[in-house]
């Protein structure tokens, strides 16, 4: 290297130029860092991603092994089918299939038919609103077993989107495959499934992300306006996410059924509500005061004017230049150890939070998330605490000896299951959404621990402000270090 540095320094010293190899160094280590600029500008903003299908790992993690062991041991058997031909089959969602056909030889088969002549009209469920069989396309895939199945069908009939999470512009952001078909296979050795039932009419926004997350944890999945109807007795959990508007109730001692007298009914009977708040909208009274009915209640203060939330920042531990998007811990309860517990088997990464308000918890509710020791609480501009450690996830219990308990967990914040924190690979959002499954819930057969390939490159930064503010000296620290050195060198020559 120096004898190239030499070569080029004669170089330029015949054209009179006064170049030395110092300088030569300091031009071509200049020309890597522009290089390396415009590399990652084109990477973030013009989509290029620098993989290939030759590079991408998709070996199978073994997750797999604890999930299918006893019904391996009972001689069952699961076939997928693919509805076209084999070289048509998307490259990943086909390799993944492969791997599990190789692991397990006796378990799985793989079929490939042609949905244009094979009779595939026993796979077809009847749509309730249309009475109309829905229709199979070429990229669905059939999982079966003995006399249960399950269609895969994308929205899209040009993709297996299935098997990925996309954003808004249909872009790929991950690919789930190991884990999608785990879940599936895990759906069709089940002999039950319960419904997961978003509720409507009250402006919510649930994301995509936990639907799927649920359908892979093995429910099915729907909707329902509480105005109008009962929690169905196939219920096995009511989900709440980010509702505008407050839920109904009815006046004291009359004989309607509301809203929230359905609810209440649900959880007498040992029902399972998933709330997610978001703390900027006005109190939601009716479903706050029954979220409060199990010891839970989201932190206000009153300014005089209005009443807003207690939301927490972090200016040491955040993520964010605005100290808002935070990397929670786990609370000191059972409920919060035993989820760590799950979760730790297969990461120890941290639960990233965004914008929440502080939980004030009381009776038998327990905290599970909780904000660092660094902490503090703001309403609007005004600091209203600071010894830090605030709930932002709790899960509350209400003992009925007759029909179990009811369950209901709370997040005061929206992000917690928002896309881009599940498909991380930074942080365990995803792992701790099925532990929250697998112990309050109760949700077995999880596919936990499936590897998932990550396309995105806007990785969610592990950092936290502390720790960006030490690099960023450590970092600063280098090109003086360097201008030391070489002011150190030039002295040295002169002095010759």
């Amino acid at each position: 290297m120096n004898s190239i540095f030499a070569k080029l320094g004669s170089y330029f010293k015949s054209r009179k130029l006064k170049l030395t190899s110092d300088v030569i160094c300091a031009v071509v280590i200049g020309i890597i860092i522009a290089v390396n600029v415009i590399v990652y500008a084109l990477t973030v903003s013009g989509n290029l991603f620098l993989y290939s299908h030759e590079t991408v790992d998709l070996t199978l993690s073994g997750a797999t092994d604890r999930l299918f062991a006893k019904h391996i041991e009972k001689n069952k058997k699961v076939t997928i089918t693919f509805c076209q031909s084999e070289e048509n089959v998307d490259n990943y969602v086909l390799k993944t299939a492969r791997e599990l056909k190789d692991r397990y030889p006796d378990f799985i088969e793989l079929k490939f038919v042609n949905v244009k002549i094979d009779d595939l009209s026993r796979y077809q469920e009847i749509n309730e609103e249309t009475g109309e069989a829905e229709p199979i396309f070429k990229t669905s895939v059939i999982f079966e077993c003995e006399n249960n199945f399950k269609v895969l069908t994308d929205l899209s009939v040009e993709g297996y989107s299935s098997f990925y999470t996309v954003d808004s512009s249909g872009s790929a952001l991950a690919y789930h495959g190991e884990e999608i078909m785990a879940s599936m296979i895990g759906w069709v050795l089940k002999e039950e499934h319960l419904t997961a039932y978003f509720t409507t009419h009250h402006g919510e926004v649930a994301d995509v992300g936990l639907a799927n997350m649920l359908m892979a944890a093995g429910y099915n999945i729907d909707i329902i306006d509480l105005r109008k109807n009962e929690v169905p007795e196939n219920a096995g959990m009511v989900v709440i996410s980010n509702p505008v508007k407050d839920f109904e109730r009815a006046m004291e001692g009359s004989s309607v059924r509301s809203e929230i007298e359905r609810l209440r009914t649900y959880m007498e009977r040992g029902g399972q509500i998933f709330v997610a708040l978001d703390p900027y909208i006005e109190k939601l009274t009716v479903l706050e005061s029954f979220i409060a009915e199990y010891g839970i209640e989201i932190s206000s203060y009153d300014n005089g004017e209005k009443i807003l939330r207690n939301i927490v920042r972090d200016s040491v531990n955040a993520i964010t230049a605005d100290s808002f998007t935070l990397v929670a811990d786990y609370a000191d309860t059972n409920t919060a150890k035993n989820v760590s517990a799950l979760v730790n088997q297969h990461t120890d990464s941290g639960i990233i939070v965004r914008e929440c308000a502080q939980i004030l918890v009381s009776g038998d509710a327990e905290e599970v998330l909780v904000s660092s020791s660094s902490s503090s609480t703001y309403a609007g501009s005004v600091k209203t605490d600071s010894k830090g450690g605030y709930c932002v996830g709790a899960v509350g219990y209400k003992q009925n000896e007759e029909t179990g308990r009811g369950k209901i967990f709370v997040t005061s914040g929206i992000y917690l299951t928002a896309t881009d924190a599940l498909v991380s690979e930074v942080y365990a959002n995803r792992t701790f959404i099925y532990a929250l499954l697998d112990e309050v819930f109760e949700t077995d057969g999880i596919a936990y621990g499936c590897k998932m390939v990550s396309f995105t490159t806007e990785t969610l930064e592990n950092l936290t402000m502390g720790m960006a503010r030490v690099y960023t000296v450590f970092i600063a620290l280098i090109p003086v270090a360097i201008a030391a050195l070489g002011a150190v060198i030039v002295i040295k020559r002169k002095n010759r």
